[in-house]
């Protein structure tokens, strides 16, 4: 009897082998899936979850309290950044300067072209200085690199090299320099 109900036992276990119920095992397979998920993903991406809200609360804090500081503070730093820009009554002098510069590295020139140019922010204007140059490309350079050294507050926006033919020594330089000077009423 034994041996029937064994053999029976075995029977059965190879019919379920050759012939799967796909609908059980599915059922069977989703249910470990969800448990896995609720047991071990879940409570780790919750804390990461938790975790991150924490940081984004006392970010928002902080940005509120530097909000809050920067409103109440006094602009310090404006003035003296401003101070570091000549101002109205030394763009002669400083226009003299960048002049007797190009005339000590050896550059000739002849007339230049000088606009004052408005700035939208009404804390700086822009002094335009188109300056045409004879020198040799050397020269040139030198000047525009002791310009940056002498002049922080000058851009250099654009330079237009010419010469007339290749065995030429000089070029024909057109310089377009930009002074950034504040306006006097802003300190």
């Amino acid at each position: 009897m034994e041996a029937s109900a064994l053999n029976t036992l075995l029977a059965r276990a190879r019919f379920a082998l050759v012939n799967p119920n796909w609908l059980l095992l599915a059922g069977s397979l989703l249910v470990l899936l969800a448990a896995t998920t609720h047991l071990l993903l879940l409570p780790g991406r919750e804390a990461a979850i938790a975790a991150g809200e924490r940081r984004l609360a006392q970010l928002e804090r902080n940005t509120r309290r530097l909000q809050i500081e920067h409103q109440s503070a006094p602009e310090q730093g404006r003035p003296q950044l401003l101070q570091r820009f000549p101002d109205e009554s030394r763009l002669p002098g400083e226009l003299g300067r960048l002049l007797n510069l190009a005339e000590s590295g050896g550059l000739q020139f002849s007339a230049g072209e000088y606009r004052l140019v408005a700035g939208k922010e009404k804390l700086l204007d822009r002094y335009v200085v188109s300056l045409p140059v004879l020198g040799d490309y050397r020269e040139i350079r030198q000047f525009l690199l002791t310009l940056r050294d002498e002049f922080p507050n000058l851009a250099i926006e654009d330079v237009s090299l010419r010469r007339d033919s290749i065995g030429a020594g000089e070029i024909e330089a057109q310089l377009r320099l930009v002074i950034f000077i504040r306006r006097a009423e802003v300190l």
